[in-house]
């Protein structure tokens, strides 16, 4: 879709050592203590996998010391029009996509919740990976009708992706014409600092220079912490799986 010159300012495994079968030079305590290599391993990596989960549910990017802004989904969202893939343009580092390249997400009718697919290449190993889950509405039947919504990722600890109850959003879409751009902010309130993530989102892979320079401008309209910012990388993504 051609894009809209004028924006509305609306309020992211080692592999185990094989030993070979056609080897007969292997003693038993060299071939127990590789099993215990690998036990060990295995271990390593299932405590290693719930840390980086635990993390991904806990953690957001930007330490900021004020107060959070006073900032909502925009009302009157028309989800329907939001469905659809984006490319990640741009986000403020979080640990969870540690390493990610070719972001790029799909959003689908699922009744009461949005389901949510979270694409992506590994820049270390050029392995593709994806993560699923689902968005709900944080205020069900709220008049307003406003963009915030809790999303949960499938086998993740603490969240229920198949949840529909309300809560706490942490996913609020803050301004988008809905063809071309969409900017995603959330701000987490802590005990001594308070966190603050950001993604912007484009229809195209590839978007002009002129969508990108008035989005920005838009942000920075919202205060939002448009210098964290860091493009993603959407370069050697022949891995991603054809839409």
């Amino acid at each position: 879709p051609k894009h809209k010159s004028t924006l509305q300012n609306t309020h992211r495994l080692p592999y185990p050592c094989l030993l070979s079968s056609q080897s007969t030079d292997v003693s038993p305590a060299a071939t127990i203590s590789a099993a215990q290599s690998l036990e060990e391993n295995n271990s390593n990596m299932k405590s290693f996998a719930f840390l980086s989960a635990l993390i991904v549910s806990t953690s957001a990017a930007v330490t900021r010391w004020s107060d959070c802004p006073e900032i909502t989904g925009i009302p009157d969202f028309q989800l329907k029009r939001y469905l659809g893939v984006w490319y990640e343009y741009a986000n403020v580092f979080e640990v969870f996509q540690l390493w990610s390249t070719c972001g790029r997400v799909s959003y689908s009718d699922r009744g009461v919740r949005v389901g949510v697919v979270n694409e992506q290449i590994n820049h270390i190993t050029q392995n593709y990976g994806n993560v699923t889950g689902a968005a709900r509405p944080a205020a069900p039947g709220d008049p307003e009708g406003k963009a915030d919504f809790i999303v949960a990722f499938d086998g993740i600890p603490f969240q229920d992706s198949e949840s529909e109850e309300g809560g706490v959003p942490n996913y609020r879409v803050v301004a988008t014409d809905y063809d071309s751009y969409a900017v995603v902010y959330n701000c987490k309130s802590g005990y001594l600092y308070n966190s603050e993530s950001l993604w912007v989102l484009t229809r195209e892979q590839f978007p002009s220079q002129e969508l990108v320079d008035e989005t920005y401008s838009l942000m920075r309209n919202l205060s939002l912490p448009v210098k964290s910012l860091s493009k993603t990388t959407q370069d050697d993504c022949l891995k991603m799986p054809p839409l």
